[in-house]
């Protein structure tokens, strides 16, 4: 299980409100149920669909330092993060990310690279999880900057339902820094990265959404 996350800074919460529009309602899910998210049951009578409720996101520890300007990554209310970009070299010195829409049935359409924040140079890097999952967890090493950065990733009826996470991605960057994990609850997953950043990526810290049936 997941350490208890700790109080976020109230910059980054007010940030995250903002870019998600967490403070107006979002649309009733739909009241159909389901016994699979993925395939249709033999003989079953009705199907359960799944729904991002992005108005009650839940932060995760702060991994880094506090230099720099406040940044706050994040997906459309009815997206999921599916991937990270950016570019490194001994830190991360860039970072964006890849978002997707999932559908009813826990699947994900319409992949789309976002904007980066942070600085120009470095080697490129892109990581995307598997068809049909969505990243539950990040991971890497931080300091006073961000060192590494790497996802783990899960298909949405598996992680809500059992908890059962799907695969990891590799990892980049330097190896400076404390190592770290931070996991979505089960049926939570990410939907933006906060932090700080100016000439490099300095922090980040995990914005996890629950899912609804």
């Amino acid at each position: 299980m997941p350490a208890p996350p700790s109080p976020a800074k109230p910059l980054l919460t007010f940030a995250a409100c903002v870019a998600l529009a967490a403070c107006e309602p979002s649309p009733a899910p739909s009241e159909r149920l389901t016994l699979d998210s993925e395939a249709p049951v033999p003989g079953a009578e009705y199907q359960v669909t799944y729904a991002i409720d992005a108005t009650t996101p839940l932060l995760l520890d702060l991994r880094g330092g506090s230099a720099g300007d406040p940044y706050a990554l994040t997906c459309a209310q009815d997206e999921l993060v599916v991937g990270i970009r950016g570019r490194i070299d001994t830190t991360v010195g860039a970072l964006g990310l890849i978002c997707a829409r999932m559908l009813e049935n826990g699947a994900f359409a319409n992949r789309d690279e976002r904007p980066m924040i942070g600085g120009t140079t470095g080697e490129a890097f892109s990581s995307e999880c598997p068809h049909n999952e969505a990243v539950m967890a990040v991971r890497g090493r931080a300091a006073t900057t961000l060192d590494r950065i790497g996802v783990r990733c899960a298909r949405v009826r598996p992680w809500v339902e059992m908890g059962a996470p799907g695969s990891i991605k590799p990892s980049f960057g330097g190896m400076g820094g404390v190592p770290f994990t931070d996991t979505c609850p089960p049926g939570y997953f990410l939907q933006g990265l906060l932090g700080y950043a100016a000439g490099t990526v300095n922090s980040t810290q995990a914005l996890c959404v629950p899912i609804v049936s």
